[in-house]
């Protein structure tokens, strides 16, 4: 009667105890955060060369799952002396102000093989907005991991150029951030 009792104990702790997700750990040298636009019609390209990255995945238990990325503001580079000298003013990313951006998830959803759906909030000058991408993750059972998403947003809401240009008439309304990373199971 004793061993019953003992096993039904052991039984509902395993039963019970939580599973988490795997760890990620991003391969900096091989992954990147850029953005693009456009200015005056012409398309730029720009990239944030200092930024980490907080990812926990599982597709069997998405509830566990988080990722978290912070940007280093400072190091958004396009490599036109104009832009880069403009990006960090008071009227465009205010760093200053505020040195960081980041991304912290709130959900996952799974679209179909291989494609979920992110949801979490965007902060850029102290600016918090909900937003919701796609991407595309790679097979699961290899390594490195392949994460790849354009997540579009609208500088406007986050008060980015407001200033100087609030119709969009020189720099388009919508950024698309670019994610394109590699990261080994920890």
């Amino acid at each position: 009667m004793m061993i019953r009792f003992y096993t039904l104990i052991i039984l509902t702790y395993l039963f019970s105890v939580p599973v988490f997700a795997a760890d990620y750990v991003v391969d900096y040298q091989n992954s990147k955060v850029s953005f693009t636009g456009q200015h005056a019609g012409n398309d730029f390209t720009g990239q944030f060369e200092k930024w980490q990255a907080d990812i926990s995945f599982d597709p069997e238990n998405l509830a566990q799952s988080h990722a978290n990325i912070i940007f280093d503001l400072s190091s958004a580079k396009t490599g036109n002396a104009m832009y880069d000298g403009t990006l960090p003013k008071s009227d465009w990313f205010n760093i200053k102000e505020y040195p960081e951006g980041k991304f912290t998830s709130r959900s996952f959803r799974k679209k179909e093989d291989g494609v979920y759906e992110l949801t979490g909030d965007l902060t850029l000058r102290d600016v918090v907005q909900s937003v919701s991408f796609d991407f595309e993750i790679s097979d699961l059972n290899n390594s490195p991991l392949s994460v790849k998403a354009d997540v579009p947003i609208d500088r406007l809401a986050f008060d980015i150029g407001k200033k100087s240009d609030e119709s969009a008439e020189w720099v388009s309304r919508t950024i698309a951030i670019n994610i394109d990373i590699l990261a080994h199971q920890d």
